[in-house]
């Protein structure tokens, strides 16, 4: 199997670092991977591998990822190289500066740091989790499964933060035409 290895320049990897949402969990739950790469990966993506059906696949975050990838000049998965978000698209056809970039990256952050705030807040758990488990813990909760009026407000509150975050990462990570699509469908309903 030839590795796909793509060399991106030097500013547009200054974004990645920077960023890491693919790859700390805030993007997605899993990454996939290419038919025959298991087995030839670093340690700790082996050891997260899954697969379902003919989906091959690791789990994010990933355990190289520690505030930035601890092994992007080595060997790893090809979705590590491949992988190329709206942002950084967006980047690369100079519809958006590497200034007004790293705002996006940083301001996004900020407001998941807002989020994983009031979580622990709410529930007291202090533990570092990525967005999508945080998601998937929250979904645990029903809209009524307090009796506390105060508590049943803040996960409300809690709720329409990620469901704004989620927002802000389809129309500047995901993908300009999950974004479009998602407001034609909420216009469609009014």
């Amino acid at each position: 199997m030839k590795d796909l290895i793509v060399e991106s320049p030097l500013n547009e990897q200054e974004l990645c670092v920077k960023c890491g949402f693919c790859c700390d969990g805030t993007l997605f739950s899993f990454a996939v991977l290419q038919a025959g790469e298991q087995g030839d990966l670093p340690e700790k993506i082996e050891q997260s591998y899954s697969k379902e059906d003919d989906r091959e696949f690791f789990k994010l975050p990933c355990s190289y990822f520690c505030g930035k990838c601890t092994i992007y000049d080595k060997k790893r998965a090809s979705i590590c190289s491949a992988f190329r978000c709206q942002l950084l698209k967006d980047f690369s056809k100079d519809k958006i500066t590497q200034t007004n970039a790293i705002k996006i990256i940083e301001n996004a952050a900020k407001f998941r740091e807002e989020i994983y705030s009031l979580y622990r807040q709410i529930f007291g758990k202090d533990y570092t989790m990525s967005f999508r488990d945080l998601l998937v813990d929250l979904g645990k909760f029903g809209r009524e499964d307090s009796e506390n009026n105060s508590l049943n407000k803040s996960i409300e509150l809690l709720r329409v933060k990620c469901n704004i975050f989620e927002t802000l990462l389809i129309k500047n990570f995901k993908s300009i035409k999950n974004f479009e699509r998602l407001l034609s469908t909420s216009m469609e309903m009014t």
